[in-house]
């Protein structure tokens, strides 16, 4: 269930995000479209950062009847975006708001094959598109968005292909980069699969949208005791062997706010949340690699 309360994120923490997610395709082709609709509303970091909230309800929900709770989450993100903080909002305005994360979620999906023919999730964006079109916004939004993606192919070349929900086929794993015996032993891993971890966390960077984010990873790995208690040394490899720059100061930070005991960590607060998420994805890949 998506909670029912939502609070904007803070402005200087809305820049940081905005500084990390200018690096996906995706989200600097929905960037302008997004922001043309944000008067009074979700900015586009909001709208990306609540799609993946949704897209993290899909997950969790059986793939056979995803397409069918499209209706539910509608209604359950007209209730959240209903009260913007302490301030109530006309149902027109909470509509609006569910429209643009919605079709943030359809524009996620849209991107998990290279032709629309064979991708997993055609059944589920046709409902969500069928949902949305009855609401305004929703067509300028699209003509926006082919717009918009029109200008980064030809600039950048097509967008890169992924599959957001998650679902991997076997070959996935086939192109994994094979890191050299000096990288595995300066990396400071010091039990389980070295190899098997660093390759999980090089399918994990680009699901990494906040700096924040990574301590998803930390907490893991400290908690299968797979590295020493240190972030300084933990951001030293993320930077060393993936070329990532964490603040060490600002990972102890969050570190104490969520507790390194992840079973505690809340489904209630939007980043302890995402970050849940985040270590689940984590596990799957890691759990998968480990048994190769």
């Amino acid at each position: 269930m998506i909670d029912e309360q939502f609070k904007h994120i803070e402005k200087q923490k809305q820049e940081r995000i905005k500084k990390k997610l200018y690096e996906d395709p995706l989200f600097r082709v929905l960037y302008i479209p997004l922001w043309f609709q944000h008067n009074n509303d979700l900015s586009p970091v909001e709208a990306w950062q609540e799609a993946m909230m949704v897209i993290g309800e899909l997950r969790a929900t059986e793939s056979d009847i995803r397409h069918l709770e499209i209706a539910s989450l509608m209604e359950q993100l007209k209730e959240r975006y209903s009260h913007f903080g302490e301030q109530a909002r006309a149902e027109e305005e909470a509509v609006h708001s569910s429209m643009l994360v919605m079709a943030t979620v359809m524009f996620m999906l849209e991107v998990a094959s290279e032709d629309w023919k064979n991708n997993p999730h055609r059944r589920l964006c046709r409902n969500i598109s069928g949902v949305l079109s009855r609401i305004g916004g929703f067509k300028e939004l699209c003509h926006d968005v082919k717009d918009s993606e029109k200008g980064e192919v030809d600039d950048e070349g097509p967008l890169p292909i992924r599959d957001f929900i998650g679902t991997k086929k076997e070959q996935e794993f086939a192109d994994l980069p094979q890191f050299s015996k000096e990288t595995i032993e300066k990396s400071g891993l010091k039990a389980g699969n070295p190899l098997a971890v660093l390759q999980a966390i090089h399918l994990m960077k680009d699901k990494m949208t906040a700096d924040n984010d990574w301590i998803s990873i930390y907490a893991e790995l400290l908690d299968r005791e797979y590295i020493v208690k240190t972030m300084t040394s933990f951001c030293s490899m993320i930077n060393n062997v993936f070329g990532i720059s964490l603040n060490s100061r600002y990972m102890n930070t969050t570190l104490r706010d969520h507790g390194e005991d992840i079973d505690k960590w809340s489904e209630v607060y939007d980043d302890q949340r995402r970050h849940l998420d985040l270590v689940r994805d984590f596990r799957k890949i890691l759990g998968k690699l480990e048994k190769k």
